[in-house]
């Protein structure tokens, strides 16, 4: 067992030279550190710990960083560079789940400069489902450190600790104040909130905030969550409009000839609406073929930036008895995969595939190759 001193932390006291090579490494330049350091002749126990500090930072190996961070909380705990190498070895035993572990080293920090602590123990506690400690330590750290660097985290941290314990409205109530930061991820900010809605029965306030999430960036992996979570909900709610996932640029024919195939029944004989009907045409296709085809007619039901989806959707468009095939072509630089319903033999026949998905929410529009 490590025995840590638990006098009260003096703040630091370095020479110049010191401070302007921690400010170079903060700056992004590693290497001009690691070259200084074994030059460095340490005038006191502040620098000692500085240059233990840094030398377990710059080290590569896990757990040779680790041991030397251990030492030198163990050596210099009463100072901020120890107390900071403390700091350090908790997070790796954090990231590790070695709970226990992080949980005793993070108690013995008491440097006020070190409000991160507060945050490392929230995670700790979330992580062990103490969801009640989680919150109150998070809220601590943003007490301290309203504007710090775990202070977007910490609101999600406390958001998703809510969540656990069901209570959904207080969740979107501790998402809100992540707008009251100068800086923050927006799209992941919707898109969590989307999901307390979402759990909260506001499945309409929850399509809002998924559909603002994807329109930010429709090819992140956020992206991807929400594409997953919409597909959920409209698997509860057939009637769900997510028609934006697929938002259509015909580009292949004129803007007449997706006109031509309306939705307007024909009448039958007898003066009524005639049945709406999808053609007979061959089921046999495979799923997903190796390119967009050359020749034919075919209805473009949509371009998903997951492959899954549009799996997904060739399947529930099959079983309309409608023959679908989906293929991955890049967009914008990023890889799609695009949902095919055909091919027809005539418009006359696409018009009434269209008119068919139409009814079942899928919508649609007319490509010619």
């Amino acid at each position: 067992m490590i025995l840590f001193l638990s006098a009260v932390c003096l703040p630091a006291q370095l020479r110049k030279e010191l401070q302007q090579l921690e400010s170079k490494f903060l700056a992004g330049n590693i290497n001009e550190l690691a070259d200084r350091l074994p030059t460095i002749k340490a005038n006191n126990d502040e620098e000692r710990a500085f240059i233990s500090y840094y030398g377990a930072l710059l080290k590569k190996d896990k757990a040779e960083a680790l041991a030397l961070h251990l030492r030198a909380g163990e050596r210099y705990a009463k100072y901020l560079y120890g107390q900071k190498s403390l700091l350090e070895a908790a997070i790796i035993y954090t990231l590790d789940r070695d709970y226990n572990e992080a949980q005793t080293i993070l108690r013995k920090i008491n440097a006020p400069q070190l409000s991160q602590r507060m945050y490392w123990l929230a995670v700790v506690a979330y992580d062990q489902d103490d969801y009640p400690s989680a919150i109150a330590n998070a809220e601590n750290y943003l007490r301290l450190s309203p504007e710090g660097l775990h202070a977007e985290n910490a609101l999600h941290l406390i958001s998703n600790a809510y969540i656990a314990q069901k209570k959904y409205h207080s969740a979107v109530l501790n998402l809100d104040k992540i707008t009251k930061l100068q800086n923050y991820d927006r799209q992941f900010y919707l898109y969590r909130q989307g999901y307390a809605f979402e759990l909260n029965g506001k499945h309409s306030e929850a399509l809002s905030s998924y559909r603002q999430s994807y329109e930010l960036d429709n090819y992140s992996q956020v992206a991807f969550l929400v594409e997953e979570h919409l597909f959920a909900l409209r698997a509860q709610r057939p009637s769900l409009d997510i028609s934006f996932l697929y938002p259509y640029t015909p580009l292949e024919i004129e803007a007449a000839d997706s006109l031509a195939t309306s939705s307007t029944n024909p009448q039958d004989s007898t003066g009524g609406t005639a049945q709406t009907q999808a053609p007979a045409i061959d089921l046999g296709l495979p799923l997903k073929i190796v390119a967009k085809p050359q020749t034919g007619i075919y209805l473009q039901s949509g371009r998903f930036s997951v492959e899954s989806n549009a799996e997904r959707l060739s399947k529930s468009i099959r079983d309309l008895r409608v023959p679908a095939v989906y293929y991955e072509e890049l967009h914008q630089s990023k890889k799609t995969w695009v949902v095919l319903a055909g091919p027809f033999a005539a418009k006359e026949d696409s018009g009434k595939a269209r008119d068919l998905l139409a009814k079942n929410e899928i919508n649609s529009f007319v490509v010619q190759y």
